[in-house]
């Protein structure tokens, strides 16, 4: 059987939440362990799925919006204070938000997860982070105590984000202080390694059907979608169908941007032009 479907862009983020939570190593770190979300607008769809309630306000942390590439105001409030973009820890199933990046990442092993949504994915799979902070940021700090472990990492990220240049080519290219100009917060771009779930790997562990990208783009709202084939068996399709339906008309928690004038980051372009 088969079957054509459209996505946009929070429409996808919330089908790959609903895939991300039901892998086997997150059922086992939310029952017996740590799972810790960096901030992503997609990771703020699956703290709506582990948490069953929803989320009202943007998670976001490296975004890109009309005027360039910039930072959610609430990050950037939690850089300044602490250091690094704020994060959520849930262990055993219980979500602790007083927890400092230093004490969970203490307490994280083998078995634990991190989860971060990616900025860029090329067409070989391999996928990328912004980097606004001079120092990394938190995925830069977790990245390497994830692998020296064997921490699981796990990277939701929708095919909206696809660009053609491998993903080591491009972090060769990007650092924010190579810039001499930038449309928005200069930033680099961190290669992450990890299991990627985009949307066919999200229907893939949602129903074990076959997605088959075939078009992308749109207008009217459905600018960044995804047009998926679907295929498999009868019973496969209709729960993928079923599936789909539920998250149409999703749409994405708020995200905003400090004004200029406030933020004030280095070889911001915007910035300068606000002080």
């Amino acid at each position: 059987m088969r079957a054509q479907v459209s996505l946009t862009p929070p429409e996808s983020k919330k089908l790959i939440a609903k895939a991300v939570v039901i892998m086997d190593v997150v059922r086992k770190a939310r029952k017996d362990g740590i799972i810790l979300l960096g901030a992503s607008t997609t990771c703020a769809f699956i703290l709506e799925e582990l948490l069953n309630r929803k989320i009202t306000r943007g998670y976001g942390c490296g975004i890109t919006i009309p005027r360039g590439t910039c930072i959610m105001k609430e990050m950037l409030d939690s850089i300044r204070q602490r250091g690094y973009a704020k994060i959520w820890v849930m262990e055993k199933s219980t979500l602790h938000e007083d927890l400092t990046l230093d004490d969970v990442l203490k307490r994280m092993g083998a078995g634990d997860v991190f989860i971060k949504g990616a900025n860029a994915l090329d067409p070989q799979g391999n996928a990328g982070i912004f980097l606004g902070s001079s120092i990394g940021g938190t995925a830069a700090k977790v990245v390497g105590i994830a692998m020296a472990r064997g921490i699981n990492t796990i990277i939701p990220v929708g095919l909206e984000k696809m660009i053609p240049t491998p993903i080591n080519k491009a972090a060769a290219e990007a650092g924010s202080q190579r810039m001499d100009y930038s449309m928005g917060m200069p930033v680099g771009l961190l290669p992450l390694l990890g299991t990627v779930v985009d949307e066919v790997k999200a229907i893939q562990i949602l129903t074990g059907a076959e997605a088959i990208p075939i078009g992308a783009g749109g207008v009217g709202g459905a600018e960044g979608s995804i047009v998926l084939v679907i295929k498999g068996s009868e019973s496969q399709v209709e729960k993928t169908l079923k599936i789909v339906n539920s998250v149409k008309g999703t749409e994405e928690p708020r995200t905003e941007p400090p004004e200029c004038r406030d933020c004030k980051y280095p070889r911001c372009s915007l910035g300068a032009q606000a002080t």
